[in-house]
């Protein structure tokens, strides 16, 4: 478990703890998705797919390596790891709004850099080109622009 500063006020003190997921998650994760990505769904390609975002989450699944990110026994959302030889990319991470702004994401992802780089290893991630406040968190952690494709920018965080 690691402890965690609120990023906003610096006074409030939380524990979160990353718990992989089961079967048993899986509808709870499609709510999550649909909950955290419907507006920028919408305004990168002008309508929320159903069927679209059902597939997204079935591979997002079928790819694995996705941990429930629990905060004082609730759960505030969601972290995809995903392992190749020189780098851990991170598949997805969503926060449920109810807990966003309080540093849980930049905290999980601080982690996740800290302990790839201690074995030498890059983060790579993507994120959509609409998603300025995704973006400039990754910036502020870390990660540079390596490419961009027609909706998504994709970053890397490098050791050293």
């Amino acid at each position: 478990m690691s402890e965690l500063t609120c990023a906003r006020t610096g006074c409030t003190t939380v524990d979160y703890r990353l718990i992989p997921t089961t079967g048993e998650d899986q509808d709870w994760l499609e709510q999550l998705r649909r909950h955290t990505t419907r507006e920028l769904v919408i305004a990168t390609w002008g309508c929320w797919d159903e069927a679209r975002h059902l597939r997204h989450c079935a591979e997002c699944w079928e790819r694995g390596g996705i941990s429930v990110i629990e905060v004082n026994g609730e759960r505030a959302g969601m972290i995809q790891l995903l392992e190749h030889a020189d780098e851990i990319e991170v598949g997805e991470i969503q926060i449920q709004p109810a807990y966003q702004g309080r540093g849980i994401g930049t905290w999980v992802l601080s982690d996740t850099i800290s302990r790839a780089h201690a074995r030498g290893k890059k983060v790579s991630l993507a994120t959509g080109l609409k998603n300025r406040r995704a973006f400039e968190l990754y910036e502020r952690l870390g990660f540079r622009l390596v490419a961009q494709s027609d909706t998504h920018y994709h970053m890397e965080c490098e050791p050293g």
